[in-house]
């Protein structure tokens, strides 16, 4: 295996570490941080998914991130550490009437 594949199987793993007892919207809030967005912006892209399907799609943004030096994982353990998060509920509730 190459030292890339290394690192990036590495980097796959802490982040599956790191986010393991998340769920989606809190996922989805870690990622729009991340980018240095807006907390419900990739909220919003996954309220219609099913739980899975937006923490897989959120994770591979965070692995994408991390591969292509937008953000180190380091970041990503002081931005789950210091920002504020909504739960789940209240991030779907302040989303909500913006779908009607």
């Amino acid at each position: 295996m190459s030292n890339t594949c290394q690192n990036q199987s590495t980097a796959n793993i802490s982040i599956a570490q790191l986010t393991q007892s998340l769920d989606a919207m809190h996922i989805a809030q870690l990622t729009s941080f991340a980018y240095g967005l807006p907390p419900l912006y990739f909220c919003r892209e996954y309220l219609e998914q099913d739980e899975q399907t937006a923490i897989g799609h959120c994770l591979q943004r965070l692995e994408n991130g991390i591969n292509e030096h937008a953000f180190t994982l380091d970041k990503l353990t002081v931005l789950l550490a210091e920002k504020d998060y909504y739960d789940d509920y209240e991030a779907r509730l302040r989303l909500g009437p913006e779908l009607t």
